[in-house]
């Protein structure tokens, strides 16, 4: 750099003063971190070390320094003072290069812990204190405190048993309740069980725990473990939480008769049986007019969730989660009650309006965002790879006269794509569970196999299109390249251990780069508007157009996502849920469809209206993906290649991800298998192995696997069909008579449009 240039010297001084910055900042947090603990005393140092002693005796009779070092957050080189310490008040003896705790350190223990345990009981019920700020203010006080202090402490505080975090408070003598529950992370798959004790170190995880309502008197049910995360629904909420966050949770059986406040929803009202043991929380539920044996009904919550309002003999009352969490209340007299209602739109729309006044447009997407993903998981498979192979060729030849199919095909598709969520809300079960539960054995494996050979046929043509991205994108060769798809999408697969949340939005924001991939193709190719508008809304079928149309049809409606989204809306739901939460949750699924698939036929005409722009008239000398990225350079650029190429690189590497989820839902659902899926990656990844190696041309497959895809469709349209019109199996959420004419008429579009394609192909 030339710094006689003024500019460049003013860059230069301005980074060095940053790095300088940075670099004080970094020395005067170590410095903190060095001296918090001096400013502190040897006695408190002493006595914080005792207490994390006494805790590592209950799990073994000798500890370790690295142990205790790490349990108190002492300073390495500090741990011999300390030790000597411990020795010299006859707290600890050292034996065999570890320390026992002695029978006068463990008293001491109980007095300094019992001290803790009731400061934390005062700061949360007298002085409001958050219960994650709790456990630091505690810690400073308990130090200071006599006997007799304590003493009249707990008088006043109405000689509490637990503190806040569900920990039992040691009396004078020293007697310490046994505590009672199993860890989260060993409780059973789908029993119901109510948490006993939050563990209140480290307090960010129990801060964490505490936002999302995990504390003492809730109610959870573990819906799924796997190795890297536990799922658990609390709340109405399905939340995933990691091991160690789990192992910090004790939880005990629930009685049947009896549930939390909390599990209470707006327009439900029971009788309360006990309001637990926290004295302030008593005396405040007393003053509003609620004791054992009064009615409670919840009426309605705040935007963001939480507090719920709830009503007590014509008063109202606010609550939070937490406190809600220790109101126990008779199971047996749950009760609907009738509240003031409008339209579901008009409701939803007030509530938005509320959340946009009250907390900023912000917060109203984060909210929107908690709820959105099904649908959009779904919507990939509606922009994969087999819909550019027959977008592409279908605006190559017939320009934009096929526009009204992708709008039919998109119809249909968002009114199928909502009957499979329905049918997974009303019956907490997927489409082939459904199936084998109420079909013969014999059809049960029929439609299995049909079903395979659907997510065979997708997984194909998505795999492909993922790496003829690479290819057109880095010139990577394709076999090279199919071996790079395949890591890509373990590693998205890999993310499911963290929670399924994170696969969803990875996929999200593929979808983004597919979209605004195309946008920019749009405005580069710049369309002419009234050929499209007349291809949108007038149908017409040209000679030879039949085996695109129906290849479109096949590469929209795809029957691997009706499997799958009748999985995915569970994620949501559970079939504990009143009929009033699940017609919530349908109303959601309907609004996320309709933003998800419509955002999908956005892209597919944009494909086709790309191709009819640049290649219509002969100037595609193949209908290849690798001549349409040719192609696109000379005529609209280099930047419509890459948007081009990246696009389809996006949609390879997503849609093949969710073909992958699809494909287990079907083995799990139909024969109740559950396949290795790194496994049925290899699996899935062969067959486009082989194709790469015979050299076969990637558009030709991708079109024919469509076209396979739509003759197999009918196998998973009309079980769906039939299924949502049956009100043995849907109850509330059975068909209405308009929605079973609409539905019975797109599964004969679809046959129809089969049968003229096995003439045409048959007959000549």
């Amino acid at each position: 750099m030339n710094l006689t240039n003024p500019v460049a010297a003013l860059i230069a001084v301005i980074v060095a003063l940053a790095v300088a910055i940075v670099a004080l900042s970094i020395a005067l947090v170590v410095l903190w971190r060095q001296t918090r603990r001096v400013s502190l005393g040897l006695d408190e140092i002493t006595e914080d070390t005792l207490k994390a002693l006494y805790h590592l005796s209950r799990q073994q009779p000798l500890v370790r320094p690295r142990d205790l070092i790490r349990a108190a957050d002492l300073q390495p080189g500090r741990y011999e003072l300390i030790e000597s310490e411990l020795r010299r008040r006859d707290w600890a003896q050292s034996e065999a290069g570890a320390l026992q705790i002695s029978r006068a350190g463990e008293r001491r223990a109980l007095e300094l812990i019992r001290a803790h345990r009731l400061w934390e009981r005062y700061l949360a019920d007298r002085e409001g204190l958050a219960l994650s700020a709790l456990h630091n203010e505690a810690t400073r006080r308990e130090h200071l405190s006599t006997p007799d202090e304590l003493d009249a402490l707990e008088q006043a505080l109405g000689y509490p048993r637990f503190d806040p975090h569900g920990d039992p408070i040691p009396t004078r003598d020293g007697e310490l309740p046994a505590e009672q529950g199993t860890s989260l992370a060993a409780w059973p798959l789908h029993r119901i069980g109510r948490i006993t004790h939050v563990e209140d170190e480290p307090p960010a995880l129990f801060a964490q725990l505490a936002l999302i309502g995990l504390t003492r008197g809730a109610q959870v049910e573990v819906d799924e473990r796997t190795p890297g995360r536990v799922l658990v629904w609390s709340g109405r909420q399905r939340l995933s939480l990691t091991p160690a966050a789990a192992a910090s949770i004790a939880v005990v059986e629930a009685p049947a008769e009896c549930m939390p406040l909390s599990e209470l929803e707006i327009g439900q009202a029971a009788q309360v049986q006990d309001i637990g043991d926290v004295p302030a929380l008593r005396a405040r539920l007393g003053a509003a007019g609620l004791a054992a044996g009064t009615a409670i009904a919840a009426v309605r919550a705040d935007p963001l969730g939480e507090p719920i309002t709830y009503r007590i003999d014509g008063h109202e009352l606010a609550l939070s989660r937490v406190d809600a969490n220790q109101i126990l209340l008779d199971a047996n007299t749950l009760s609907e009650i009738s509240l003031p209602r409008r339209p579901w739109l008009a409701e939803e729309l007030a509530r938005a309006r509320e959340l946009f006044v009250r907390y900023g447009s912000i917060t109203v997407l984060k909210r929107a965002l908690v709820f959105f993903g099904p649908a959009f998981v779904i919507s990939v498979g509606y922009m994969d790879p087999g819909n550019w192979g027959t977008d592409i060729e279908g605006g190559a030849r017939f320009g934009y006269r096929l526009l009204w199919v992708i709008f039919l095909a998109n119809m249909m598709a968002i009114l199928m794509q909502i009957l499979a969520a329905k049918l997974g809300i009303a019956t907490g079960k997927t489409l082939p569970e459904v199936c084998r539960d109420r079909t013969p054995r014999w059809a049960s494996i029929a439609l299995w196999v049909t079903a395979e050979l659907a997510a065979m046929a997708t997984d194909l043509a998505e795999f492909l299109g993922g790496a003829v991205g690479f290819n057109l994108l880095f010139g990577i060769p394709l076999f090279p390249a199919a071996l790079l798809t395949g890591i890509v999408i373990s590693l998205i697969l890999l993310l499911e251990r963290y929670g399924f949340r994170k696969v969803e939005l990875v996929i999200i924001g593929l979808i983004a780069v597919i979209g605004f991939g195309y946008m920019a193709e749009i405005l580069l190719a710049k369309p002419p508007l009234g050929a499209m508008v007349r291809g949108l809304v007038v149908p017409s079928l040209p000679v030879g157009a039949t085996l695109v149309a129906v290849g479109i049809i096949g590469a929209t409606l795809m029957p691997h996502n009706l499997y799958l989204h009748s999985a995915l809306i569970q994620t949501r739901v559970r079939p504990s849920d009143s009929l009033q939460r699940k017609k919530k949750i349908y109303r959601l699924s309907v609004v996320d469809a309709l933003v998800a698939l419509n955002g999908a036929f956005f892209v597919n005409a944009a494909i086709l209206v790309m191709s009819a722009t640049a290649f219509s008239g002969g100037k595609l000398a193949e209908y290849s993906l690798e001549s349409a990225h040719r192609t696109l350079t000379p005529l609209l650029g280099p930047l419509a290649g890459v948007a081009f190429a990246l696009a389809l690189l996006a949609s390879g590497i997503a849609s093949s991800t969710t073909a992958t989820m699809a494909g287990q839902v079907i083995m799990e659902g139909f024969i109740h298998h559950k396949m290795n899926v790194w496994l049925r990656r290899f699996i899935t990844m062969l067959p486009t192995l082989i194709i790469i190696g015979l050299g076969v041309d990637p558009l030709r497959i991708l079109v024919l696997s469509q076209v396979s895809l739509s003759f197999q469709l009918p196998f998973a349209v009309i079980p769906l069909v039939l299924f949502t019109s049956n009100p043995t199996v849907m109850g509330p959420f059975t068909n209405s008579r308009l929605t079973k004419v609409l539905a019975w008429a797109a599964t004969a579009v679809i046959i129809g449009l089969n049968a003229v394609l096995l003439y045409q192909t048959f007959m000549g």
